[in-house]
């Protein structure tokens, strides 16, 4: 018999961040406990020792069944991070609201109304400039607690909104958040396409202005496929395909197994190394740890995606053999692979 080939990965799912699990499971631990937690992990097919390791990754997939299963336990669509709750079915009459605008620029109007209406903490202003368009997460009063997660999400609504009514990905001129950079920043880069600062006065999100004169016709028939799948239409759906960053994972990730080197990626790139190097120093990244991200995004859908073997992953991740493998892995999760498989199984 001919020897066997290793199985073929399946297509490039992202992980993020736990930090974006960790914040929704606050107000649940509040409400119910410990049990409540571990029930919504287990319904998002996360293990539940993430308790002890809220710094591990997690897959997209699990992200989407945990903000269902929040959203459905809490009864509050933005799982409890306002200062009220946002009940079940709010943002459907939200977009129904958005749907007969003229253009752009009066369809983020009615979005700023109806959060105004909703929220005692925050107040959504548009802002109208000459060259670019925004809405701004202003405080109603000083000293109040900033919830990061909240205003990710938040801003997170407004771009995938604007792009589902547009019909198009739109690329931002820049994100604004009023806390400092997080430990999970490097993420941002697969939710905003564009510019993210940190410790800004106001959280804003901001588009050329010339989309706020943009039409659009969509309809109840197609917003309710985009409200059933919800967050997975908008949540990460983007790349800010203008970082360095992202252009060298993407030229990695091109070839099925990233084993390329610095100068391999470089040419391909049309740039010298030492160029390539500096600046991707400029973005806070390096060489070695997009490729590393990248062989444990695509080593962590093998494992819980996947019946390939340990060896098999090993190779297909782009190493030399299983026991380098299992000491990287470990470097990243803090678990060995099989570990870490029967753990999300």
């Amino acid at each position: 018999m001919p020897p066997s080939r290793p199985p073929s990965p399946p297509p490039l799912a992202l992980t993020i961040s736990g930090h974006f699990v960790t914040g929704m499971l606050g107000p649940v631990m509040r409400q119910g406990g410990e049990a409540a937690a571990r029930q919504v992990l287990q319904q998002a097919g996360i293990p539940g020792a993430f308790l002890q390791e809220p710094d591990s990754r997690i897959t997209r997939r699990q992200f989407v069944g945990a903000y269902k299963a929040v959203a459905a336990y809490l009864d509050d669509e933005m799982h409890g991070l306002w200062s009220r709750p946002i009940r079940g079915g709010t943002l459907k009459f939200m977009m129904l609201s958005l749907l007969d605008a003229a253009n752009l620029a009066i369809a983020l109007n009615r979005f700023v109304q109806f959060w105004n209406l909703l929220l005692d903490d925050y107040r959504l202003v548009l802002t109208r400039e000459p060259t670019r368009i925004g809405i701004v997460l202003t405080p109603r009063q000083p000293g109040l607690e900033i919830r990061p997660l909240g205003h990710e999400l938040m801003l997170k609504l407004v771009h995938g909104i604007v792009s589902w009514l547009l019909d198009s990905e739109v690329d931002l001129l820049g994100v604004e958040f009023a806390f400092a950079r997080p430990a999970h920043w490097e993420d941002y880069a697969f939710l905003y396409p564009g510019t993210v600062g940190f410790d800004a006065p106001c959280s804003a999100i901001w588009l050329d202005a010339s989309h706020g004169s943009a039409g659009f016709r969509r309809t109840r028939v197609e917003l309710w496929p985009f409200l059933r799948r919800a967050p997975e239409d908008w949540a990460f759906t983007t790349v800010h395909a203008g970082l360095l960053s992202t252009r060298v994972r993407q030229t990695l990730a091109a070839d099925g197994i990233p084993s390329a080197d610095a100068d391999a990626v470089a040419a391909r790139l049309g740039l010298a190394k030492r160029t390539l190097t500096r600046r991707l120093e400029r973005e806070g990244r390096s060489f070695r740890s997009i490729r590393d991200d990248l062989r444990r995004d695509m080593a962590v859908q093998l494992l819980t995606q996947s019946r390939a073997s340990v060896d098999s992953i090993a190779t297909l991740v782009g190493f030399d053999n299983t026991a380098a493998f299992c000491r990287a892995f470990r470097l990243w999760m803090q678990l060995s692979p099989g570990a870490y498989r029967n753990r999300s199984r």
